[in-house]
């Protein structure tokens, strides 16, 4: 309802022209990489070919539709070679499309200066064949740009060495000629131009995507896939830093989830790597931007807490404790109340970081001793950290 007549044609050939969008664009959508650019960049030299083509055609015939008659009927004959290799392109078929790409402009400039001679200027864009190779064939076509190199390159010196310099099959005015090969020239110039603006793109994109597929790297190796957590490394990194002697003051935690073995054993490892889950997730949202935690291994948790005394990183952590227990994770119809033990110590800076965590995972085993779901607090002897000053 509502519907105008002159709307029911428009939306035919709206649907009409989207289905063929679509199928032209599957092949080409399906490619890629080096092979997805070397398409386009086959596609966008063709579509200029053709422009150039349709303007010379259209300029000859205008000029002497009868002395340039047979060069007139090879410049249509052309065209539609021009108009084959885009469906191609557009359809995937990449080295058939980059074959027409080469094969028909060199017939193509051969013939033009043939019937006018080299003063014209057309032989010129044969000098772009060394570049375009490099852009629209893949690597894995290295052949085919040899050969096409070679080609154009010896189309190149018969057109100036072996061809006139004017008046071969047609003769046209100085004047003309002269015109002739400033445009081509221009042309030519805007197609290296082009295409060195294009190669230095893909050089740029390249590295781009190098350095995100490192970066990407190198953040799933410092992750822990389960939990969410920094895995030990940057943690320890931190806390290297930390332990300095010119580091900021800190204090380090281990938490250890209480029988979470025997919650293994009974539910099985997906409910207990659901925990883990549910704990990682609430350990990051407990923490300051400035804290760091990671996953130490197994069902244990390290906590990094920097510029913190013993008092406020002890209340931290007893919260963090509380709510671990007041969060009940569900799991296959069940829920598990799990709780946790932790040990605190306040940092030092004698340049390594093993006597801090030795402390914090002593004062875990006391808690774990004195009954669990506790935080312990473990301070530094002096004559301790003498001592690891001595052997450090």
């Amino acid at each position: 309802m509502g519907r105008t007549v002159s709307e029911t044609p428009a939306r035919a050939r709206a649907t009409f022209t989207g289905m063929v969008v679509r199928v032209l664009d599957r092949r080409v959508g399906a490619l890629t990489g080096d092979a997805g650019r070397a398409v386009a960049t086959t596609h966008s030299f063709l579509g200029f070919a053709l422009i150039v083509s349709m303007a010379y055609t259209a300029f000859y015939m205008t000029y002497d539709i009868i002395g340039l008659g047979g060069l007139i009927i090879m410049h249509i004959v052309w065209i539609a070679a021009y108009v084959g290799g885009l469906l191609l392109a557009r359809l995937g078929r990449h080295l058939a499309a980059a074959l027409i790409a080469f094969a028909v402009p060199t017939a193509q400039l051969v013939t033009a200066t043939a019937y006018l001679g080299w003063e014209a200027g057309t032989h010129l864009y044969l000098l772009t064949g060394g570049q375009l190779v490099y852009i629209t064939l893949t690597e894995r076509q290295k052949v085919w740009r040899w050969i096409w190199v070679t080609v154009t390159l010896a189309a190149f010196l018969v057109c100036q060495f072996i061809l006139p310099s004017d008046g071969a099959l047609y003769s046209m005015p100085p004047v003309l000629l002269q015109t002739l090969f400033s445009i081509n020239a221009v042309l030519t110039a805007f197609i290296l131009f082009m295409g060195a603006a294009l190669s230095h793109y893909r050089v740029e994109q390249a590295r781009a995507v190098a350095a995100e597929a490192a970066e990407r790297a190198e953040r799933i190796a410092n992750t822990d896939l389960l939990t969410g957590l920094a895995t030990r490394r940057p943690v320890l990194d931190r806390l290297v830093e930390l332990s300095s002697p010119d580091g900021d003051d800190y204090c380090l935690a281990i938490a250890d989830l209480d029988h979470f073995k025997a919650l293994n054993d009974e539910y099985g490892h997906g409910c207990g790597d659901r925990v883990l889950a549910e704990v990682g997730d609430l350990l990051r949202a407990q923490l300051r931007l400035t804290d760091s935690v990671g996953r130490w291994g197994g069902e244990e948790f390290i906590f990094v807490l920097p510029g913190s005394s013993s008092a406020d990183a002890a209340a931290t952590m007893d919260r963090i404790r509380e709510s671990i227990a007041e969060a009940p994770i569900a799991c296959d119809g069940h829920t598990h109340s799990v709780k946790a033990s932790i040990g605190l110590t306040q940092g030092d800076h004698s340049g390594a970081a093993h006597a801090a965590l030795r402390r914090a995972d002593d004062a875990l085993y006391e808690a774990k001793k004195k009954g669990r779901n506790q935080v312990v607090v473990r301070e530094p002897s002096s004559a301790a950290e003498a001592r690891m000053r001595d052997e450090a």
